[in-house]
C-alpha cells in the first residue's frame, strides 16, 4: 500500500504543526479503514474465475482456502469444502436427488434421460464422450464429479481444470449415492432419500401381491433389429426383481446368482431362442433409438414362436416405452415403481 504524501501547508508556526498534525491522524484514519474493508471484501481484481462468476449469478462464493480431503480410486483428492460450481460426469441424478443442480454434463447422459427433461434448461450441455476439454474449462468449474468408467488418462486431463473426485460406477445406486453425498458434504440428504425410497418399494412390494400370484414368472426384454436380449437384476429387473420381489425365469436367477447379484442383461438373441424366456408375465421394451427395431417387433408378433408363448395367450404381455424403461437411475427406478403398479392393476 502506498505511502500517503506529505501535506503542504502555508501556515507558520503553532497553527502549521497543529494542521499538520491532524492531517496525518486524519490520514492514518483513512489508510487503517480502507485495509478493513480490503481484509473483509477482497479485491476485484484477485478473484477466481469461479468467485467472480458465482457473484453474477448471485451464488454464494466457494472459500478457495477453505479445503478438504476425500479419497476415491485414484487416491486422497483436495477439494473445495463447499463447492458451487460442479461439472458432471454421469453424476448428474445423485445430484440432483441430494438438492444440488451441477453447472454442466455431458449429452449422452442428459439429453436422452425423460426423467432430467424438466433439468435441461438448468444444465449446460458441454458436449459428448470422448469429453471436450475446453468446453468443460468455460463453466470454470471448482469441483468435477465422474463415474469410474472414465479412463485415466480422461481424469489426468480433467484433474488440470479442476479437482477431479471418481465414485464406483460397479456398485448399487444406494451406495452410488451415499459415495457423492460424501463428496458434497450431504450424507443425511442422502440417507434420507434412500429412506424414502425403501418405504416406497416395501410399501408396493406388498401391495402387488394382490395382482402377481408368487410362483408367477416375470421377464422383461428389449427388442433390436434381429435380436432381443433379457433383462437380469439391473436397470428395469432391477425395480422388478430387487425392490417389488417378482419371480424371475429360472435361468435369469441363475444367471443373477452367477454374477454376484449383479446381472445386467443376457447376450443378444435371435427369435428362435424366444421360447427359452417363456415368463407366465412378460414385459416388452423396444429400442427405438435403434433404426429396424420396430419393425422387428412386428414381424415377431406374426411369427407361430410369438403366439405360443404363456403369457401372449393369457394376455399378460406389456409393452413399455424405452424413454421411461430404459434408464438406470434413482429416478427412473423411483419413477418405475409407480409404473409397475399400475400395469399390473389393468
Amino acid at each position: 500500500m502506498k505511502k500517503q504524501k506529505r501535506v503542504s501547508s502555508v501556515v507558520n508556526g503553532t497553527r502549521k504543526y497543529t494542521i499538520r498534525l491532524a492531517t496525518l491522524l486524519i490520514g492514518c484514519l483513512i489508510v487503517l479503514a480502507g485495509c478493513g474493508t480490503a481484509a473483509n471484501s477482497g479485491s476485484e481484481s484477485t478473484a477466481s474465475p469461479a468467485q467472480q462468476t458465482n457473484a453474477a449469478t448471485g451464488q454464494e462464493p466457494a472459500d478457495a482456502s477453505n479445503t478438504r480431503i476425500v479419497t476415491d480410486s485414484y487416491g486422497e483428492k483436495e477439494i473445495p469444502a463447499n463447492p458451487q460450481r460442479i461439472f458432471s460426469v454421469s453424476a448428474t441424478t445423485p445430484l440432483l436427488a441430494l438438492g444440488i443442480t451441477p453447472i454442466g454434463g455431458l449429452n449422452y447422459e442428459i439429453t436422452p434421460d425423460y426423467y432430467l427433461n424438466s433439468y435441461k434448461d438448468q444444465i449446460t450441455i458441454a458436449g459428448d464422450y470422448p469429453i471436450n476439454y475446453e468446453s468443460v474449462l468455460e463453466l470454470k468449474p471448482d469441483l468435477i464429479i465422474a463415474s469410474s468408467f472414465v479412463e485415466a488418462d480422461v481424469v489426468d486431463q480433467l484433474s488440470k481444470i479442476a479437482p477431479t473426485v471418481i465414485y464406483p460406477w460397479g456398485v448399487n445406486l444406494y451406495e452410488q449415492l451415499k459415495f457423492i453425498a460424501g463428496i458434497v458434504g450431504k450424507e443425511a440428504e442422502a440417507e434420507q432419500w434412500i429412506k424414502q425410497h425403501e418405504e416406497k418399494a416395501a410399501k408396493y412390494k406388498e401391495e402387488i401381491k394382490q395382482y402377481v400370484e408368487p410362483d408367477e414368472t416375470v421377464a422383461a426384454i428389449q427388442i433390436f433389429k434381429n435380436s432381443f436380449q433379457v433383462a437380469g437384476n439391473r436397470n428395469m429387473g432391477h425395480v422388478l426383481y430387487d425392490l417389488l420381489g417378482l419371480k424371475p425365469l429360472p435361468s435369469i436367477q441363475k444367471q443373477i446368482d452367477d454374477s454376484e447379484d449383479y446381472f445386467v442383461y443376457t447376450d443378444s438373441l435371435s427369435l428362435e431362442k424366444l421360447p427359452d424366456y417363456d415368463a407366465d408375465r412378460l414385459i416388452v421394451k423396444v429400442d427405438i433409438t435403434q433404426p429396424g427395431s420396430e419393425q422387428f417387433f412386428e414381424e415377431m408378433q406374426q411369427s407361430a414362436i410369438w403366439k405360443s408363448l404363456s403369457a401372449v395367450k393369457n394376455g399378460k404381455v406389456y409393452i413399455v416405452p424405452h424413454d421411461k424403461w430404459w434408464s438406470y437411475t434413482l429416478f427412473s427406478t423411483d419413477a418405475l415403481l409407480d409404473e409397475t403398479m399400475q400395469l399390473f392393476k389393468k
